[in-house]
């Protein structure tokens, strides 16, 4: 993602390391609302087919929540991205982390730390009156995060998913060059992690790698810029794994045995330039595809969201189906930065956009970070209709007047119940809702 960087953090890391663009862990934290609002609004201004009903706050207090996933039993896995080093204070400077000794050094996005802060939780969502702050227990911790000084858009565990077995595997990003791991963090172990695929072991609370990504990165460099890697979503199945590299713009399957095959390189497309990057509503730069998320869907074919890079164009992100042994076709598209997919129990697509507009208005002054879920309903790709708005088509806000999606990470579904995960990007404040679809 380097041609990105001449101007903005590139989308990959961009994606989910944006502590040094204005992002608080204040703001999020003072958007908090109640835990059962019980919304039941009508989502779309010309129709009033779906409905968000029974909402709650089922989790609070989490570190960069981000991927999803539903055990057999029921039971909901989170990736925990952390939030990087704890010495390393909100408002430090390179030179006073040098002086204290922390791995830290200057990316693209500015001072950036490493610590071992990211985990993997598992949700009790099973007892009534469960207290958010307490319901999310952590099953294995001590994995590697990167975050400024502070916590906020830290990279680290990124996704969990279980296979036909009912085993569990997570990816852990990078969001940049290999060699980090082999220079600026030469020495520290947990570095070692980092742009890998892992078995997790929860009987023992630890993780296995599976793949190096990293790796496979550097060695290929299948998409034609500088080597840049982040690992972030993955389907695990009876015969291994599919992961998208969100940095390396590729989508990869990683065998049993750890073997990578890339089955397909996602090229840039032309996009127009928005307003907030000077566009004019013709002129056109080409973007990155960002392939950031992957599921099953009923029909057995695999579903595939983009970000996009930059000039981070509103409505330029695709959702792409793909059958082994072809390339991706588009299903649906016009969407805006998708972070997360998932398939309800009816075979309805749901699209999760960490931002409802261009991310230049979330790294801008203003901060924008309101988030949208759209669905697009069985065998109707060309339809899509968004929740979490009111009958005016208004984006639904808490109680102190933001954005009630803020920043939303993950998704993930178990019969009537959507699971999403909120406030992404920030340490310590993280949530997961739970809510019912009606139609």
């Amino acid at each position: 993602m380097r041609r990105s960087r001449l101007i903005l953090p590139s989308a990959a890391t961009a994606l989910l390391l944006v502590p040094l663009l204005g992002v608080t862990t204040s703001a999020a934290h003072d958007r908090d609302h109640s835990d059962d609002r019980g919304h039941s609004r009508h989502h779309d201004r010309d129709r009033d087919d779906f409905e968000i009903d029974r909402l709650k706050v089922v989790a609070s207090g989490l570190d960069n929540p981000r991927g999803l996933a539903v055990a057999r039993d029921g039971d909901v896995f989170v990736a925990l991205s952390g939030r990087g080093n704890d010495a390393a204070t909100a408002g430090m400077t390179e030179a006073e982390t040098t002086a204290a000794g922390l791995p830290c050094f200057i990316g693209p996005e500015g001072l950036t730390c490493l610590g071992d802060t990211g985990a993997i939780g598992k949700l009790d969502d099973h007892r009534h009156r469960r207290d958010p702050a307490t319901a999310v227990r952590t099953v294995v911790d001590g994995l590697p995060s990167l975050a400024a000084p502070g916590g906020g858009g830290a990279i680290g565990v990124t996704d969990v998913s279980f296979d036909h077995r009912g085993r569990l595997f997570t990816t852990i990003g990078l969001g940049g060059d290999p060699e980090l791991r082999e220079t600026v963090l030469a020495g520290e172990e947990v570095a070692e992690h980092l742009a890998t695929v892992n078995w997790v072991n929860l009987r023992r609370g630890t993780v296995h790698e599976i793949a190096d990504l990293g790796d496979f990165e550097a060695e290929t460099n299948l998409h034609p810029f500088a080597p840049d890697t982040n690992p972030y979503s993955l389907v695990s199945g009876r015969h291994g794994h599919l992961v998208t590299d969100a940095g390396a713009n590729t989508l990869l399957h990683v065998s049993r045995r750890g073997e990578i095959e890339a089955q397909y390189v996602f090229q840039d497309e032309l996009v127009t330039v928005p307003p907030a990057a000077g566009g004019d509503g013709t002129a056109q730069l080409p973007a990155q595809a960002v392939p950031n998320s992957v599921v099953r869907g009923p029909d057995g074919a695999y579903y595939i969201g983009q970000l996009t890079g930059f000039p981070f164009a509103p409505g330029a992100a695709t959702v792409w189906r793909w059958v082994p042994g072809s390339d991706p076709e588009v299903y649906a598209d016009g969407f805006t930065h998708i972070i997360d997919l998932a398939f309800t129990e009816d075979g309805d697509l749901l699209v999760l956009q960490i931002a409802r507009d261009s991310l230049l208005n979330a790294f801008g002054p203003a901060g924008d970070w309101t988030g949208a879920l759209f669905l697009v309903p069985k065998g109707e790709p060309d339809e899509k209709h968004e929740l979490f708005v009111d009958d005016e088509g208004n984006p639904l806000t808490d109680e102190t007047g933001g954005p009630l999606l803020f920043a939303p990470a993950g998704l993930a579904v178990d019969d009537d119940h959507v699971y999403l995960s909120n406030k992404g990007i920030v340490p310590r404040g993280g949530e997961i809702l739970r809510f019912e679809i009606d139609d």
